[in-house]
C-alpha cells in the first residue's frame, strides 16, 4: 500500500545523468555528456540509494509548460490544450480550465492538506485556484499571453533583456553563466524549499488527522546559471575538469534546418568558443549542486520531523538540457537524448532500493501521483499514463512492458513546430512533417550525429517505427497526420503568420 503522505520534488531542465551517483552506475550515459563526473549531488544521491531509480525515463515534450501539463493532468497536449509555454515570447497559450483536473485538485478534494510552492508556468488558474491550502500568492498574476495588438515582444527585446542582465553581473555572460552578488539564501530555489520546510513543520505541529501532499517546484537548474558564493567559486574549480560533449561541434547537418537556428537569444551559441563552453558547463554543474543543497533541506526536515516512514517521495525533472550537445544551449524543437531523457527517483516506505530499466514517461509520473492519492479518473477526461507504483522496489522489468517512448511537440513560444517521436532500445525515429525526418541507431551512433532517414538499408526499420508512431497517434486521438499537409512552415509565428523569430 502507498504511504499516506506525498512529497513531490519537481525541477526544471535537469540532465538525466547529472548526479554523482550516475558516475559509477551508468557509464554509457555518463559518456554522453560527462556531466556526472563533475556534478556533486549528495542529497539526491541518498534519495537514490534508498529508492527506485528509473534509468529509462523520458519527458512527453522537451518544453516546460507542455511537459508540466501532461504531468499535472495525466493527459496529452492535444487532449488538455496545453501545447506551448505560457506567456513566453509570442505564445498565446491560455491557462488550462478548472475542468482539466490535476492531482492538486484531487488531493484537496480527497482530504489531503495540500501545499504547492515554486514554479507553476501554467497561468492564473494556479494552485490556489485548484484548492491548495498553502501556496505562493499571486503566482503568475502579472503574466499574459501574447496579443499582437498590445504586446511589444520581439527577439531584440529578449536579447536586450539578456544584455541588461549581463551588466548586473560581477562577471559573466547572460544568459549562459555569471557571478552574482545576491546572497545565497535569497537565490532560488532556497526560498521555495524553505517554504516547503515550513509547510512540513506546521503540518507536524498541527492537525495530523489528514495526510499532506506537498509539491516543491524548483525553476532551477534551468538557466541562467548566475551563481552566488560559494557556488561561483565551485564552478571555477570545476572548469578544468569538465568533459565537453563528443558532439559539441556537430552542426546538425543532414537534419531539419530548424535545429541549428537561434529561435531565442539563448540559442545563439556563436559567441562561445570551446574554452567558454567549459565555463558554461561548469556553471551548469555547480548550479545543479546548489539546487541539490536546497532540496536537501526539505529531505532533512522530513527526517527531523519523523515523517520519512509515512511519506512517499517522488523526484523528477520536466525535461533535460542540451548542455553543449550539438552546439546547443537550453533546448529546442527536437528529441535529442539530452533533452528527452529525464531523471526519475521514487522512494516509498517498505520498498527496497532498486534500479528499474523499464521505459517510462513523464505522463506515467502524473498517473502515479494520482495513484498515490487513489484518485479515480473521470470518464469524460480519461488519463493516459501508467501507475508506476508496482515497479517501485523492483529491479526487473514487468513481463510485457513495452520498451518504447513517445514524444510530441507543437509550439515553441508561439512558433509552430510539429514534431512526433518514437524510440525503442536501439532506434529513434522522429517525424518532422515540416521538413525531413530523422532516424538514429543509438547503438552505433549514441551521439546522434548521423541521420539514417535517407539510407536505403534502413528503410524497413524506418517504416516499422513510422507505422508504430502512426498507430499510436491514432490510438491517442492526435490528429496531426490528417492536417500535416496544411501546416505552415516551421517557425511560423502563429499570432501573426510571419516567419520567426
Amino acid at each position: 500500500m502507498p504511504a499516506e503522505n506525498v512529497l513531490f520534488i519537481l525541477t526544471d531542465q535537469w540532465p538525466a545523468t547529472a548526479f554523482s551517483f550516475c558516475a559509477a552506475d551508468t557509464p554509457a550515459l555518463k559518456q554522453r555528456s560527462g556531466s556526472a563526473s563533475t556534478t556533486a549531488t549528495p542529497n539526491i544521491d541518498r534519495l537514490a540509494a534508498e529508492g527506485t531509480v528509473f534509468s529509462n525515463a523520458f519527458t512527453t515534450c522537451p518544453l516546460c509548460t507542455p511537459a508540466r501539463g501532461t504531468l499535472l493532468t495525466g493527459r496529452w497536449p492535444h487532449e488538455s490544450g496545453i501545447t506551448d509555454n505560457y506567456a513566453v515570447g509570442y505564445s498565446q497559450q491560455l491557462s488550462p480550465l478548472l475542468t482539466e483536473r490535476t492531482w492538486i485538485d484531487e488531493a484537496a478534494r480527497l482530504g489531503y492538506h495540500v501545499g504547492y510552492f515554486g514554479k507553476w508556468h501554467l497561468g492564473p488558474v494556479n494552485p490556489e485556484a485548484r484548492g491548495a491550502h498553502r501556496f505562493d500568492p499571486d503566482a503568475e498574476a502579472q503574466r499574459r499571453p501574447y496579443d499582437p495588438k498590445t504586446s511589444s515582444f520581439s527577439y531584440q527585446f529578449a536579447k536586450n533583456n539578456y544584455d541588461r542582465q549581463t551588466q548586473g553581473l560581477i562577471r559573466g555572460r547572460a544568459p549562459f553563466w555569471g557571478d552574482t552578488a545576491q546572497p545565497l539564501e535569497e537565490c532560488p530555489p532556497f526560498p521555495v524549499m524553505e517554504n516547503g520546510v515550513r509547510f512540513l513543520e506546521e503540518w507536524a505541529a498541527g492537525d495530523r488527522s489528514r495526510p499532506f501532499f506537498l509539491t516543491v517546484s524548483s525553476a532551477e537548474p534551468h538557466f541562467p546559471h548566475h551563481l552566488p558564493e560559494p557556488y561561483a567559486s565551485l564552478a571555477q574549480e570545476l572548469r578544468d575538469k569538465v568533459e565537453l560533449p563528443a558532439n559539441l561541434r556537430d552542426n546538425c547537418a543532414g537534419r531539419p534546418w530548424f535545429h541549428s537556428v537561434a529561435w531565442w537569444p539563448c540559442m545563439d551559441t556563436s559567441p562561445l568558443d570551446e574554452d567558454e563552453w567549459r565555463t558554461v558547463v561548469a556553471y551548469s554543474h555547480a548550479h545543479i549542486t546548489m539546487v541539490d543543497e536546497a532540496i536537501g533541506r526539505v529531505l532533512d526536515a522530513l527526517e527531523r520531523l519523523g515523517l520519512r516512514e509515512s511519506t512517499t517521495v517522488v523526484f523528477v525533472a520536466d525535461h533535460g538540457d542540451m548542455e553543449g550537445a550539438h552546439n546547443r544551449f537550453d533546448k529546442g524543437a527536437y528529441f535529442y537524448e539530452e533533452v528527452w531523457r529525464i531523471p526519475l527517483i521514487i522512494r516509498s516506505p517498505g520498498r527496497a532500493p532498486a534500479t528499474q530499466a523499464a521505459f517510462v514517461s513523464l505522463i506515467d509520473v502524473g498517473e502515479t501521483l494520482f495513484g498515490l492519492i487513489n484518485a479515480p479518473a473521470a470518464a469524460e477526461r480519461p488519463r493516459a499514463g501508467r501507475d508506476l507504483l508496482p515497479l517501485i522496489g523492483q529491479g526487473t522489468r514487468p513481463a510485457g512492458w513495452p520498451q518504447t517512448a513517445f514524444g510530441v511537440y507543437n509550439l515553441y513560444n508561439g512558433m509552430n513546430f510539429a514534431v512526433r517521436a518514437v524510440r525503442n532500445e536501439r532506434y529513434k525515429y522522429v517525424w518532422n512533417p515540416q521538413d525531413i525526418d530523422e532516424l538514429y541507431d543509438l547503438h552505433t551512433d549514441p551521439h546522434e550525429i548521423k541521420n539514417l532517414a535517407e539510407e536505403p538499408g534502413q528503410a524497413a526499420t524506418q517504416a516499422e517505427l513510422r507505422n508504430q508512431l502512426m498507430d499510436w497517434l491514432a490510438e491517442i486521438g492526435d490528429d496531426l497526420p490528417s492536417r500535416a499537409d496544411a501546416l505552415p512552415p516551421a517557425g511560423t509565428i502563429m499570432a501573426t503568420g510571419e516567419a520567426g523569430p
